[in-house]
């Protein structure tokens, strides 16, 4: 037994060496063959192998110059750094488990799944969960499409156990079921009927810096599905955070394993519900685009039952002024029935005015601009009104507020000569047979000049202007010796010569108009106020008149609002201002003059949309004045300033209690006339500005259009020729 390799080695031996002595039988070509083949390889490996040893290696810093090794270098470092870059956004460094949350990255994170769904979901369900601005979550959701023969039949399965259960349940619940079971035969004859069906899984990841926060998200998420519209049972995945996180990965697969079948109108509606979080109102424009979505943010101001008004705050450079004139352009261009009116005092709006082709009104020139001029308040305002509205009151106090800041900015004290004023004013009024009467509004309104010739019968005649004593005669006469003396820069040749005569503007047959209060090189001095104030005044009076909607932009809004003088007047403009389609807007870069007086508390309240670019100084205490919460807060102090890296600024905006984060960000066309300076461009540049030129594509329809109607005319013609000559009509018998 041991011999038996050995015999057989040599049987092999024996057989070689006689196919070896016959190379022409085939046996022996094969073994000659073989024989070569495997003496070339051998060689052949060899050769290289000792070809290699024998080749000098090569160190490429002897051939390579220094910068080109150094760029290798940089660039080695920068692949690993990206390399680095692309690792930390697929997946963080660590991963600290528990059994209700997981510690990812810097970030706690508790992941929720979907246990139960409405059968019938309503469109956009989940809207109310992308309106929790205050939380950070992502949603995921695996929608894979099932086969249509088994998904029926599964259907079919699950509705009759639910009506077998029904039939034998002789309690209360016996009601509950049949509901299930008819439910579920709705949903089997939907599908026999060609509906599309869908296995669904949906995944919340809810994430936050601290676990206290983290549980507070978890709540308000929970709630959001739970409540109208959602309707839906979310549960944590306890002692599972691993396989929920991974299935709420963008790129996971459900490994979680929870599914439930939907219909595709149950699909419909899911996807439905990122569009829903948005605001889109009929008649509105464009805001920004929504942080989260993707989708526009559209507002009408005017659809407000609070009214029209709204304000703009922001820091320098933050966006707020670009924000503030694209929302002014694309409003005055919503509608042809809307005028747009500018005042600001620093000619920051300028190429904006220009490329509108604005009116443009210099208030520090000889135009004239009367503060004492009242309008006619129209019939269906009148309507409106209350019982104890008193316009003319209302001019009254606007009139004195004036002619007190006037007297302040020279600083002098009216005093006991405030009744003698009002007298005077007074007086004016009822010379021009305006009283409390509605109807005599419409009179010619009395100027401040024709008040001095008011005052100069008091000198001349003071008896015919005692209420009681002859006492009065002298302290009035004095008075308005006083006052004549001191409303001396209203007469002809005076500083104020042009408020001191009847208006000579109207904002009626005006499209767009810019109301230049004509500072020098963009100074701000101390009557900035008092003309702002003035010019409030006449476009409120003339929102009166008019029966076009009118956005009123009031940029650096800061000087009127510190003026206490001032803000009476003003608080109520904006307490009427809705019954006049009057939209006036705000733009400022701080709040705090806000809730410097009791009168701007209350112009804030009138504002219904709220819109905050980057703000540093916003913190919890004007949150809170605000109704921020914290979330919110920190978007308003972290948002993206305007800049043109970027190309866009986000803000935050309120309407009506609900805020949306946005991005602003101006079309190119937009862009253009937003950006335009016209001491250094000219009009023509302006898209849409040069009528003689005309785009290829216009050109070409314009020349179809006209082959069109040369080829129709030609018809008629040969028509017309046929039947003049018989042959249309068929042939007559008679």
């Amino acid at each position: 037994m041991r011999n038996l390799p050995l015999q057989a080695s040599r049987d092999i031996l024996t057989q070689l060496s006689q196919w070896a002595r016959q190379p022409t039988s085939p046996e022996g070509a094969a073994l000659y063959l073989g024989t070569i083949m495997l003496l070339g390889v051998g060689g052949t490996a060899l050769w290289q192998r000792y070809r290699t040893d024998d080749e000098p290696e090569v160190d490429f810093s002897d051939v390579l110059d220094e910068e080109t090794l150094e760029a290798g270098d940089a660039e080695g470092q920068l692949l690993d750094e990206i390399s680095e870059l692309h690792k930390t956004a697929t997946a963080p460094a660590a991963v600290e488990w528990e059994t209700r949350a997981a510690r990812v990255g810097e970030q706690w994170t508790s992941t929720l799944y979907i246990a139960d769904y409405a059968d019938y979901p309503n469109d956009g369900y989940l809207s109310d969960l992308f309106e929790l601005t205050d939380v950070e979550f992502d949603l995921t959701a695996h929608i894979t499409p099932k086969n249509q023969q088994r998904a029926r039949n599964e259907l079919q399965d699950i509705a009759d156990d639910l009506q077998v259960d029904a039939d034998l349940e002789q309690s209360v619940r016996s009601e509950y079921l049949q509901e299930r079971a008819n439910e579920a035969a709705a949903t089997y004859k939907a599908v026999e009927s060609g509906a599309s069906v869908f296995d669904q899984g949906l995944f919340v990841t809810v994430r936050a810096d601290d676990k206290d926060d983290l549980r507070d998200a978890v709540r308000a998420v929970k709630s959001a599905l739970r409540d109208e519209p959602a309707n839906l049972t979310p549960k944590t995945a306890i002692c599972r955070q691993d396989l929920a996180l991974q299935s709420a990965a963008p790129i996971g697969d459900n490994v979680f394993g929870r599914e439930s079948i939907a219909l595709g109108g149950a699909v419909g509606s899911l996807l439905a519900s990122p569009h829903n979080a948005t605001i889109l109102e009929e008649g509105g424009v464009e805001f920004g685009i929504h942080k989260d979505n993707q989708s526009p943010v559209v507002i009408d101001p005017f659809a407000r039952d609070n009214g029209y008004a709204m304000f703009t705050v922001g820091d320098t450079g933050s966006g707020k002024s670009f924000g503030a004139k694209e929302n002014f352009i694309r409003s005055i261009e919503q509608s042809k029935d809307r005028i747009g009116i500018i005042l600001e005092p620093l000619n920051n709006w300028a190429g904006v005015s220009e490329a509108l082709d604005a009116k443009r009104i210099t208030v520090g020139g000889t135009l004239g601009l009367n503060p004492l001029e009242i309008r006619q308040t129209p019939e269906h305002v009148q309507r409106a009104m209350g019982e104890d509205a008193s316009p003319f009151n209302e001019k009254l106090d606007d009139a004195m507020s004036f002619l007190t800041n006037f007297f302040a900015l020279r600083g002098i004290s009216l005093g006991d000569r405030r009744t003698t004023l009002e007298l005077g004013l007074r007086q004016a009024y009822e010379r021009h047979g305006i009283t409390d009467d509605i109807t005599t509004h419409g009179n010619p309104s009395p100027t401040i000049r024709e008040m001095l010739d008011v005052f100069e019968e008091m000198v001349d005649d003071p008896e015919s202007f005692v209420v009681r004593s002859d006492a009065e005669a002298e302290k009035l006469s004095n008075d308005a010796t006083w006052l004549i003396d001191q409303l001396r820069p209203f007469e002809e040749a005076g500083r104020y010569a042009n408020l001191g005569k009847e208006s000579e503007f109207d904002i009626r047959d005006e499209k767009v108009i810019y109301l230049d209060l004509a500072q020098q090189e963009g100074s701000v001095d101390s009557s900035t106020a008092l003309t702002m104030q003035l010019l409030i005044s006449l476009v409120y009076e003339r929102a009166k008149e008019t029966d076009k909607e009118v956005v009123f932009v009031i940029d650096e809004a800061r000087y009127i609002m510190q003026d206490a003088a001032s803000l009476a007047f003003l608080e109520t403009v904006f307490r009427h201002h809705r019954h006049h389609d009057l939209s006036i807007r705000l733009v400022t870069q701080t709040v705090d003059e806000f809730f410097e007086h009791a009168e701007s508390e209350a112009i804030l309240d009138q504002c219904a949309v709220k819109q905050f670019h980057r703000l540093d100084g916003m913190d919890e205490e004007w949150a809170d004045e605000f109704g921020l919460n914290h979330a919110q807060m920190r978007y308003v102090q972290d948002a993206v300033p305007g800049n043109e890296d970027a190309g866009f600024s986000e803000a935050l905006v309120g309407v009506d209690g609900e805020w949306r984060g946005i991005r602003v960000e101006a079309m190119p066309k937009e862009k253009q006339v937003i950006d335009f300076d016209p001491t250094e461009q000219r009009r023509v540049s302006l898209p849409g500005a040069d009528e003689t030129a005309v785009s290829a594509d216009t050109e070409a329809f314009r020349t179809e259009l006209a082959q069109h109607a040369t080829s129709e005319s030609q018809d008629m013609q040969t028509d017309s020729t046929a039947a003049d000559n018989g042959q249309l009509g068929g042939t007559d018998d008679a």
